[in-house]
């Protein structure tokens, strides 16, 4: 069943209204981000200062200035530490957002199938699918990491770093040429994001390894390129118009803060589940999916 892209904004929505529950997986993977990183930063903490805390008899005795000059050496000392955790921590991090992102896209699937999705859907979809996911995404971003050979012409221009940060007017065509070579590096990532937004869709719903998702996510975007391209712009959209929505109510005291909020809500709750939606209703909709569509059951006596 193939969908123009208005049908597709339009019985997504419908699909969302009827199946509110696809926030559930975005709801789960922030709070459970926030338990990570609240869990990671307990631990790395007290990794670095315990030698600090049981070489002090009475730590509040000492002024913040004593305090920070005595935590910096054992921060410095404990620098490789600190790395390998950090990295350690986003890899968790990574994988919670593969489980919880393939599960949403496991409930908007059956949901664009039935019209019907629930819960035993997204632990279905997010076991069978976290570890490709998580790897594709890896893969993604060793790809996005690639670009930076394009700031290897002004490294290798700039022999002394140190006197192009002190006295850069001296050496305006090296920084000239980084600063190119990083905007170089910028529109290279942003264009393979959007080359590989089909990437998690095709993955999963076509329950894909890592590999074959990037192809099929690459023949999808050359597939269609003008509706997905169109449906990035609605996307940008939302996300600027909320902005300015924030932006504009910050500014009136009495519900700025509650607008803050409000805004948090909308974005896990309903502008992450119905772009969700949009996305895997289009990814189906082009690759031959059964769809459901309430219309045609009401044409029915």
């Amino acid at each position: 069943m193939h969908e123009d892209l208005g049908t597709v904004l339009n019985k997504g929505f419908g699909t969302w209204v009827r199946n509110l529950g696809i926030a559930i997986p975005f709801i789960f993977n922030m709070l459970l981000s926030m338990l990570v990183l609240l869990m990671a930063f307990i631990i790395l903490s007290f990794i670095v200062l315990a030698p600090f805390a049981s070489g002090i008899s009475d730590p509040s005795s000492l002024s913040p200035e004593e305090t920070m000059e005595m935590i910096m050496p054992l921060f410095n000392e404990s620098i490789g530490i600190v790395i390998v955790f950090v990295i350690l921590t986003m890899l968790v991090m990574a994988f919670v957002q593969s489980y919880f992102t393939a599960g949403a896209v496991g409930m908007a699937k059956s949901a664009c199938e039935s019209g019907h999705t629930t819960l035993s859907d997204m632990f279905s979809y997010a076991h069978k699918n976290v570890i490709n996911l998580l790897l594709a995404k890896i893969m993604v971003f060793l790809i996005i990491l690639a670009g930076v050979i394009f700031m290897v012409p002004g490294a290798l221009v700039t022999n002394d770093f140190g006197a192009l940060m002190s006295n850069p007017e001296n050496a305006l065509v090296s920084s000239a040429m980084l600063l190119f070579g990083f905007l170089l590096w910028v529109v290279y990532a942003v264009i393979v994001s959007i080359v590989l937004i089909p990437l998690e869709f095709c993955l999963v719903v076509d329950n894909l390894d890592p590999m074959s998702g990037l192809k099929k996510a690459y023949g999808f975007f050359k597939g269609n390129k003008l509706d997905v391209l169109l449906l990035f712009l609605v996307m940008i959209s939302i996300s600027v118009l909320s902005n300015l929505l924030s932006e504009v109510m910050s500014t009136i005291e009495a519900v700025g803060a509650v607008w803050a909020f409000i805004s948090f809500i909308l974005s896990i709750g309903v502008i992450q589940p119905l772009i969700t939606v949009w996305w895997t209703r289009l990814y189906m909709s082009r690759s031959g999916k059964e769809l459901y569509d309430i219309s045609e059951l009401l044409e029915y006596p």
